[in-house]
């Protein structure tokens, strides 16, 4: 399956959806001044609710052991005893997390399947490979693509880092567009000023509400409110910062 790695689109590109992948999830798409990026939806998600990646699984992400690979190898083979799917990281991303090569980073292009046994081999979507030797030393994690079945933001129980805003509906299960950048439509809480920066809710699901200094899980800005305030539980004009 071979995909553009950009999109120059047009209006109303935006909102389709469908229920086969028509693009790499992640992939950028250019509409004027706005943009948005691709992706699969792990539950229902109505239009112009703030979606979250979901969330990974925790035994993947940090300190797998692997076996000695040469600088330029293109695979990573996991020495641990793991139960993972054929191709479940597929354009995810493999990070050294700890010891030597710690902080590097790769895009994955598939992995092999392993129940409950060691042997998982990664390969990586770098065509100059590995830039270093790495030794059983090691330790890795595995991520999912984040655009990969998102769900809608949750500020009780965040699963993963904001992604942007739904352009139209989008069933469960299904794929479509998520505006990152530029103008676009957002679920307000509370009434934040115009021109005043707005963060996730913790609150209300898929919202944004004021920045409130003084709440330190409230630190992060997604956007900026556009010309006029915004009306608690109504639908505003707010400038994305998601990319």
């Amino acid at each position: 399956m071979s995909f553009p790695q950009t999109i120059m689109g047009k209006p109303g590109w935006d909102k389709q959806t469908s229920t086969s992948q028509k693009h790499k999830l992640g992939t950028p798409m250019q509409i004027g001044e706005r943009m948005f990026r691709y992706d699969s939806t792990g539950e229902a998600v109505t239009v112009g609710k703030l979606v979250m990646g979901k969330a990974g699984t925790a035994a993947h992400q940090v300190d797998l052991a692997v076996s000695a690979s040469s600088a330029g190898d293109t695979t990573v083979t996991l020495s641990g005893s793991l139960t993972i799917a054929k191709n479940l990281y597929q354009d995810g991303y493999l990070i050294f997390n700890d010891v030597e090569e710690e902080g590097h980073l790769y895009k994955v292009k598939s992995n092999t399947a392993v129940s409950s046994a060691t042997g998982c081999v990664v390969t990586i979507d770098e065509e100059d490979g590995l830039a270093t030797a790495i030794t059983t030393s090691q330790q890795v994690g595995l991520y999912e693509n984040p655009y990969k079945a998102v769900e809608v933001h949750d500020g009780s129980d965040i699963d993963h880092a904001p992604l942007g805003w739904s352009c139209v509906d989008i069933a469960s299960g299904s794929y479509g567009w998520l505006c990152t950048a530029g103008f676009t439509s957002a679920l307000i809480e509370g009434t934040p000023g115009a021109g005043l920066p707005v963060v996730a809710s913790n609150s209300a699901d898929g919202s944004v509400e004021i920045l409130d200094s003084d709440d330190d899980a409230e630190g992060t800005i997604v956007g900026y409110m556009g010309p006029i305030a915004g009306v608690n539980g109504e639908y505003g004009l707010i400038k994305a910062n998601l990319e």
